[in-house]
């Protein structure tokens, strides 16, 4: 009896001392918590308004102007083609008939092959373009991160931060350091 007593008061302290371990290391870890230097960067703003990434979305925007305007064209003259068969079908031959289909049926095939090059292309060349921007943008972030000491940086287009103060904040500032960089601002 005297034994499990010894036990069980044995028990007791070596439980408390591990409660009051506990507390120790979760308050110091608490405490270091609220050190840390936090900062905040919307990167979509930031891409969407330094010098490089307005010129990039007027690079991309005329790019895709071009495209729309060569499909179009491509789409009048498939609609001409099919105009002159249907006022012409009565007049035409079953050959002239024939060869006109087989040149609508081929230039439709040309035209929606165009498209989907085109499309993958413009994909592949905007992908290129944003992350060459982006990895610019990063190497700046990453600068000013080290200069100021922040322990944790957050992007608001990716993070799901709903609140954050507004001095937290550096995008304006890596917008100005970017385009610094990139020779847009003196």
């Amino acid at each position: 009896m005297k034994e499990r007593k010894a036990n069980l008061k044995a028990s007791f302290y070596t439980l408390n001392l591990i409660l009051f371990l506990f507390l120790v290391f979760t308050s110091s870890s608490l405490t270091a918590q609220t050190n840390l230097k936090v900062a905040v960067i919307n990167s979509q703003k930031a891409f969407e308004q330094s010098a490089e990434g307005k010129k990039a979305v007027s690079i991309l925007q005329e790019k895709e102007q071009t495209i729309k305007e060569e499909i179009k064209k491509r789409n009048e003259e498939i609609q001409k083609l099919k105009d002159r068969l249907a006022s012409q079908k009565l007049t035409l031959s079953p050959e002239a008939i024939s060869q006109l289909q087989l040149e609508i049926d081929q230039k439709e095939a040309a035209r929606q092959k165009y498209e989907q090059e085109a499309s993958a292309d413009f994909e592949q060349f905007k992908s290129q373009l944003i992350k060459k921007i982006r990895e610019e943008m990063l190497a700046v972030v990453d600068e000013l991160v080290k200069e100021k000491g922040f322990d944790l940086v957050f992007d608001l287009s990716s993070s799901g931060l709903i609140y954050f103060q507004p001095s937290f904040d550096i995008t304006e500032e890596i917008i100005k350091r970017y385009d610094q960089k990139k020779g847009h601002l003196k």
